[in-house]
């Protein structure tokens, strides 16, 4: 096996973990210099810009042009095979898209969209890393300021929301004017904004807080604003007691008391809080079911939801539980089986309009969708949950009593809403990256492979049909990607096995049989190299294993096997006997599935073969 063979699954899975822009163009014209020994790769990212190059490729992704890979070749670059040229062309066109997706939305994710401010769930992080940085250095300081716009509603109100619109964009920009070169400004939701200021003493962040108020007072359609503020070490040592007395100080700023209102006021600021923890929380997650769960367990456990439930909406129009918490979803074993149309009930409404529904009592909302009188909730909450710009469901929480829920239960929902859409647009480019990556490893494996040419389109065709066995078996899905990966690449070791062997139209001699025999081995090595693939490595090795103990290269019997081997050697033998051989022509469909039902229980699991056949009856 050649250098730039053994380079070539590496390089592709560079390309997949490429999360940012710059990462992914690094990786690019890193890996097209390794792979084709190219001179000077350049990838640009304006389609007609031109560079001063022998060779040039069109990146294209969703149909459409992403980018040129320039490269000024040497000797090397000649004698590539241009089916490798064209898969790497493709992967890091896909790669650079999905990439350049990724880091907008985390850019949207971290930044309020009215303002361009940083949000409320960027604010804690920030802040509790600071805090714990000025913890862990006693000569250092830390000021917060916490903002608060005088009679906004009344500008809502008598002017119109697009003039409070106005007025929180300008205040954001005075804000980011009053800013010293390390401070960082925030918008927190609706008329509360922060500053974060490393380094500032008490006395300093007073006097920012007055010349961003002076300059604020200034603005149109502006009543003023109300400040208060803390500091680390002076008032606290803690992210909590800064947080509090910059609140505490703020009201009184206000020259009001601290009412039962503003009491409520802060526990929906402490609600947002555990919106950004679970944020966090949520950017570990690749499957939408595990994001579900998460989301309404944590609202659940934090805030006490008689039922917290997230439905999603499927291409028939129905509406049904991904995941649910609460009482009401713990009594019910059938609650998760519930389903109802878009065209019924308040998430139905919320579903089709797209718009959050906050039904203060249950009994007078025409829409509500009575499940049983006696455990109906009083009051509900439903927010729809948009991915790209589409409705994927609707986030549900209710509670027994009524009035129950006020704004800042809908600002708290509305944030975990968009970072669980975020999370489950991050699963669907992550999937379709995969699927990518899949795709241009079998033309990769099949083009490696053409000294072969009877294994033309051989490891993509095992992948179909081991899938289709696994999910007879009813193999885990999260177990899916390792099936497709060892299918598609349980043959890459031959790529280290002398070519003449391969394509021996007679045959073998016991030397040569081990030569070959070895391709396991080789493949597991070169797959276990490989951070990505690593988990793949020790299935590849286990495809030539037999049932009775007798296969390579390490002699496992039954269920000493992964299931995943198991399930690629039945499929691949299959493959092998009804394609054209060197040495034989391919057997019948039914002189293949004999030979399979003979060497069930000997050469191969015999579930597995039970499984293969009904699957592929099926088909």
């Amino acid at each position: 096996m050649t250098v730039r063979q053994q380079l070539v699954i590496g390089g592709l899975c560079d390309l997949v973990s490429a999360t940012t822009v710059e990462e992914c163009l690094e990786q690019i014209e890193a890996q097209a210099g390794a792979f084709f020994g190219a001179l000077k790769p350049t990838v640009l990212l304006d389609p007609e810009e031109r560079a001063d190059t022998q060779t040039s490729l069109s990146l294209r992704a969703r149909g459409r042009v992403v980018g040129r890979l320039e490269l000024a070749h040497s000797s090397v670059l000649a004698g590539v095979d241009r089916d490798e040229l064209a898969a790497f062309a493709a992967h890091a066109a896909v790669a650079l898209d999905n990439a350049r997706l990724l880091e907008d939305h985390n850019r949207r994710a971290r930044c309020d969209p009215l303002t361009g401010l940083r949000n409320r769930g960027e604010f804690h992080e920030a802040l509790e890393r600071m805090v714990a940085r000025t913890a862990s250095d006693p000569a250092h300081s830390l000021g917060l300021i916490l903002f608060d716009l005088d009679r906004f509603k009344t500008v809502n109100d008598h002017r119109g929301h697009a003039a409070g619109d106005r007025l929180l964009r300008a205040t954001a920009a005075a804000l980011s004017a009053a800013c010293r070169s390390d401070d960082a400004a925030f918008r927190l939701g609706g008329d509360e904004f922060a500053l974060i200021l490393p380094g500032a003493e008490r006395a300093d962040a007073v006097a920012v807080a007055e010349r961003a108020a002076r300059a604020i007072g200034r603005l149109a359609g502006s009543a003023g604003i109300s400040w208060g503020v803390a500091s680390v070490p002076t008032d606290t040592s803690t992210r909590e007691g800064l947080l509090a007395i910059a609140d505490a100080n703020m009201y009184e700023h206000k020259g009001r008391p601290r009412t039962a209102a503003s009491i409520q006021s802060r526990d929906a600021a402490r609600r947002l809080e555990v919106a950004s923890r679970l944020a966090v929380r949520l950017t570990e997650l690749r499957d939408p079911t595990a994001i579900a769960t998460a989301v309404v367990q944590e609202l659940h456990l934090a805030f006490g939801y008689y039922l917290a439930v997230v439905h999603r909406r499927d291409d028939d129009g129905i509406l049904r539980v991904v995941a649910g918490a609460g009482p009401l979803a713990e009594s019910d074993v059938a609650f998760l089986a519930w389903e109802q149309a878009i065209t019924a009930g308040v998430n139905g409404r919320v579903a089709r309009t797209a718009t959050p529904s906050l039904v203060s009592d249950t009994r007078l909302d025409p829409d509500y969708l009575s499940r049983d009188e006696r455990i109906d909730p009083g009051s509900e909450l439903s927010v729809p949950i948009l991915v790209d710009g589409h409705v994927w469901g609707v986030l549900n929480l209710e509670q027994l009593a009524t009035h129950a829920f006020d704004e800042n239960d809908l600002l708290l929902a509305e944030a975990v809403v968009a970072q669980t859409g975020v999370a489950l647009h991050r699963c669907a480019l992550i999937d379709e990256m995969e699927k990518s990556f899949s795709t241009t490893l079998a033309v990769l494996c099949d083009a490696l492979e053409s000294k072969d040419p009877y294994t033309a389109d051989h490891a993509q065709k095992v992948a179909e049909l081991a899938e289709s066995t696994a999910h007879r078996l009813g193999l885990a899905d999260e177990r899916s990607r390792a099936l497709r990966y060892c299918a598609l690449l349980h043959d890459i070791g031959k790529l280290a096995i002398r070519g003449e062997l391969l394509a021996k139209p007679g045959n073998l001699t016991p030397a040569e049989y081990e030569e070959v025999k070895g391709h396991s081995a080789i493949g597991a090595a070169l797959l276990g190299r490989i951070p990505l693939l690593a988990d793949i490595a020790p299935l590849v090795r286990g495809v030539h294993e037999r049932w009775d103990g007798d296969g390579y290269p390490d002699g496992l019997t039954e269920s000493e096997i992964p299931i995943e081997s198991r399930i690629v050697a039945v499929c691949d033998a299959w493959h092998a006997m009804t394609s054209d051989r060197p040495y034989r022509k391919a057997l019948s469909a039914r002189d293949a599935l004999t030979e399979l039902g003979r060497c069930a229980g000997s050469q191969f699991d015999p579930r597995v073969v039970d499984a293969f056949i009904t699957a592929l009856t099926s088909r």
